[in-house]
């Protein structure tokens, strides 16, 4: 019994400094605050969290210039804040630590997308995928979403069909899928399309499911083997 007491007095005590801001990691801090800033109502107010955060990772950072921790956390804050410059000096700083990371490589492509350059976010995304993370949903999406962007349909299609590949429950995908087969099939009636999809995303298969499946498969291999 004593042995009980003494596991749910130690959760307690995780769980305190875990989340009190009085005891909490700089790095705990700065994520809350960086949250706080995605949801104030207020311009101002939201500019002050993201403040807080950077210097709270500036602590980090002076305290170590190769934490790459720090780094990305001052990178996301001046992302955050639009400032273009400093955002990408200190995520290179991160990156040219751990250039086959796909992670960081990750984080670029993440960097590039914020500021719309999409052509070279696809770059790093592909990179990301070819070093650990090609059955990664996000990164997938993220690949689609550049397409997309770009105007390249066939190729957000095939992600988007990737990304259905590695999570068939996502109703993002789902609707994306659907209005790109809508856009094809303009002269079809919603009765039709609802009767098409009425087997879509399930376990029964209808040919051309079947294709997009191989082709969606076809592309993870190119690109496993592109880089």
């Amino acid at each position: 019994m004593k042995n009980f007491y003494f596991k749910i007095i130690v959760i307690l005590l995780v769980f305190i400094f875990a989340y009190n801001p009085v005891y909490a990691d700089n790095y705990s801090k700065a994520e809350r605050l960086i949250r706080k800033s995605q949801t104030a109502l207020i311009k101002d107010e939201s500019y002050e969290y993201i403040e807080e955060a950077r210097q709270l990772y500036k602590e980090k950072y002076d305290e170590n210039q190769s934490d790459i921790k720090a780094l990305l956390g001052l990178s996301k804050t001046y992302q955050l804040i639009g400032d273009r410059t400093e955002a990408k000096l200190y995520l290179l700083k991160a990156y040219n630590m751990k250039p086959y990371d796909a992670k960081l490589q990750r984080e670029m492509a993440d960097f590039y997308y914020n500021f719309q350059e999409y052509s070279t976010a696809i770059e790093y995304y592909k990179l990301a995928l070819a070093s650990g993370l090609l059955r990664d949903f996000d990164t997938n999406l993220s690949t689609a979403k550049c397409y997309e962007k770009l105007g390249d349909l066939k190729n957000a299609e095939l992600y988007y069909q990737i990304c259905y590949h590695l999570d068939a429950k996502s109703k993002k995908v789902k609707n994306k899928l659907n209005e790109y087969s809508s856009a094809k099939h303009p002269d079809n009636s919603q009765e039709l399309e609802d009767a098409k999809y009425k087997y879509l995303f399930k376990d029964k298969k209808l040919p051309e499911e079947k294709q997009n499946e191989e082709d969606a498969k076809d592309i993870i291999e190119k690109i496993n083997s592109s880089y």
